[in-house]
């Protein structure tokens, strides 16, 4: 058994106030249930056994600058500047390096706000994209932190991870999140952290909204509009905006920040985050690169279905199947088999489109394909290893389009991207169609939603911007 002397710095309410999870900053971090009630700002002084609250003392009232003060000092501890500087330095010579050297103090802000918070126990919430890129990013964040409870927690620290099927924050998440805030007294505000989504038109409301009762974190990688309120974010930061693009995707990102925050080796996850989004940054050569690429894509597309043994995916149950080289070995064998299938499949029933400029456009209905409705591959991923085989087989100067359910989505070989220019593209359709309701992404990869039964009429218009002869 230790002693402690300490602040309440959080609280979670319980209906029973017995089980109330309060979070002590002392030289340590406790979170732990007491069946003496606290208040929030109370100085305390506890027994603590096997991360357990066995004993209890209120002693005086703090105040809420004492606690931040606690607080302060632990997150101190974690040395983010040093972190940082060493960080950036580790990437000076590489691709990405100097727009990352733009990106440190912002960063490293965001950094210290995150790691703070999960010191004071306030509520966090971590929303990634359902990719590879995406999930990649929570895994490296996941790690730091758990690097941080290890060295500096008593008893379990919760974290809200929530894979995010969307490309907006829209209403709905909203509405989850500050329902779940309403949960938790703490001295610090709550934290929502976005990655690899969330800047679209959809978002702007619910971004505002959020703004006022809580500290949003966006780490995203998809090109900046002109209008889109990253202000009111608390830390908005995207390669686009220091000098870089898509290519510095959102799972790298995730994965520097986290090193920010702890020193954690994020390495395979920053290689399948490249590898998985397409980056030119990554190197499609590395096998274990490829093959976790493979395993978070395949993990990302199966979960939540009726029919799929994963409901909630977490980065801890990704860690689980990563770190068992059997687990892995079985998950990735299933999702290459399943892939290899598909694709031989997709090359024969392509229908191809000679354009102008010497493109090539391969159109598939992807509702046609027979694994379409099984979770694996979903089409936004299998396009992208689709325009992959094309490109091998016709040259760099090719697009894919496949629609199916209400989407059109595209890919663009990036010798030609900036000249089809689809996201120019996609908004004309949007502002001259009756058919087509939105879309976005970025130049090599992007989608529209559409009216179902008239997919293939906005297809026919993405072919005759293209100059198809239809």
């Amino acid at each position: 058994m230790v002693n402690y002397n300490g602040i309440v710095v959080s609280i979670k309410r319980a209906p029973d106030p017995r089980n109330n999870l309060y979070t002590i900053a002392s030289t340590r971090v406790i979170n732990a249930k007491s069946s003496v009630l606290m208040e929030l700002c109370d100085s305390v002084e506890v027994d603590v056994e096997d991360g357990a609250i066995t004993g209890a003392r209120i002693l005086e009232k703090s105040t809420e600058e004492g606690a931040l003060a606690r607080i302060n000092e632990l997150s101190a501890g974690l040395r983010i500047g040093v972190n940082a500087k060493k960080a950036v330095g580790a990437y000076a010579g590489r691709q990405y390096g100097e727009a990352l050297g733009r990106m440190e103090k912002p960063l490293e802000k965001a950094a210290a706000a995150f790691a703070g918070a999960y010191i004071s126990g306030a509520p966090i919430i971590v929303r990634f994209h359902h990719d590879g890129d995406g999930s990649s990013g929570a895994v490296s964040i996941y790690r730091a932190l758990s690097k941080i409870a290890e060295s500096l927690m008593e008893g379990q620290r919760g974290v809200s991870w929530v894979m995010h099927k969307g490309v907006e924050y829209d209403r709905e998440s909203f509405y989850s999140d500050t329902l779940e805030f309403r949960n938790y007294e703490s001295v610090c505000k709550p934290v929502v952290l976005i990655t690899d989504f969330g800047t679209a038109p959809g978002s702007e409301a619910q971004i505002a909204a959020l703004s006022e009762s809580a500290r949003l974190i966006m780490l995203d990688h998809h090109p900046v509009y002109d209008g889109f309120p990253k202000e009111k974010a608390a830390s908005y930061i995207n390669p686009w905006d220091y000098g870089s693009d898509t290519n510095f995707t959102a799972g790298l990102l995730a994965s520097i920040f986290a090193e920010f925050i702890y020193t954690v080796d994020t390495e395979d996850m920053k290689a399948a985050s490249l590898i998985s989004d397409f980056s030119s940054f990554g190197d499609r050569s590395s096998k274990e690169g490829m093959r976790d690429a493979v395993i978070l894509d395949y993990l990302t597309n199966i979960s939540g279905r009726a029919d799929s043994s994963i409901q909630k995916l977490t980065p801890s149950y990704i860690e689980s199947i990563l770190m068992n080289r059997e687990k892995a070995d079985e998950v990735f064998y299933t999702a290459s088999s399943a892939m290899d299938e598909m694709l031989d499949l997709g090359v024969k029933k392509a229908e191809s489109y000679n354009c102008s400029s010497g493109i090539t456009a391969f159109v598939l209905d992807f509702g046609t394909m027979p694994r379409a409705s099984s979770g694996y591959p979903l089409p936004g991923r299998y396009s992208s290893r689709l325009q992959e085989r094309l490109e091998g087989m016709n040259g760099k100067r090719t697009v894919t389009i496949l629609y199916y359910s209400g989407y059109v989505t595209m890919r663009v070989s990036k010798e030609v991207s900036k000249n089809v220019g689809i996201l120019k593209m996609i908004d004309e359709i949007v502002e001259s169609s009756d058919y087509a309701e939105s879309g976005g992404g970025h130049n090599e990869a992007a989608s529209i939603k559409v009216s179902r039964e008239h997919s293939k009429d906005v297809v026919d218009l993405v072919l005759t911007k293209l100059g198809a002869s239809l």
